[in-house]
């Protein structure tokens, strides 16, 4: 279960956009302004995952296929308490613990506002994913592969937007970064633990 956080968005935050990251994506270039009120001070909702808890272990399938058991598959993901308003959700992956700085992993966007769970490995129509952190050429979801022996965190974040497709698919990660930043009304997260102890 993820601990949930309502206190008002400093606005040092709020002149990054409602985007926001824990820290800072490096290089990620966190541009533009909210265009509403509501964005600057966006809630915080609740996300879950049936597979893990909030700051506990990723089972390894969920991993890369250089640790055994590893498959690269998306996690089971469920959220609840999400303002009035959200016309579409957005889905940002990184990982802060990075050797050169938090690195993304995923960022996919055009996830209907009605829809409040994805299954494993799910394939989501309508949906449009931009470039990762390390992919100039294709979008999608870049599973946990920390390097042997490291253990590093993996941040779902939940964007709840007023806007149904903010970006276009293939966009750039300070373009879709951007993009989310600028139409975030809410959002949750839930973090997940890998690598060090699980082999590889």
């Amino acid at each position: 279960m993820m601990s949930r956080d309502r206190r008002p968005i400093p606005a040092a935050l709020a002149a990054l956009g409602a985007l926001a990251l824990a820290l800072s994506l490096g290089g990620c270039g966190l541009i533009g302004r909210p265009q509403n009120k509501s964005a600057e001070l966006s809630e915080w909702f609740t996300v879950t995952s049936p597979v893990f808890r909030d700051s506990h272990d990723l089972p390894t399938r969920y991993g890369c296929a250089s640790y055994p058991g590893g498959q690269g598959r998306t996690p089971p993901l469920r959220w609840s308490g999400a303002p009035a308003g959200t016309r579409s959700f957005a889905i940002v992956m990184d990982d802060p613990d990075a050797s050169n700085g938090a690195r993304v992993h995923w960022v996919i966007a055009g996830i209907e506002g009605t829809v409040n769970e994805l299954v494993e490995g799910a394939s989501i129509t309508g949906a449009i994913e931009g470039l990762t952190s390390g992919d100039k050429d294709k979008a999608g979801y870049v599973p946990p592969c920390p390097p042997k022996g490291e253990r590093h965190r993996y941040r779902f974040t939940i964007y709840a937007l007023d806007d149904p497709a903010p970006f276009k698919s293939g966009a750039k990660l300070k373009d879709s970064l951007g993009a989310i930043a600028k139409h975030t009304v809410g959002r949750g997260r839930i973090t997940g633990n890998f690598g060090g102890k699980q082999a590889r």
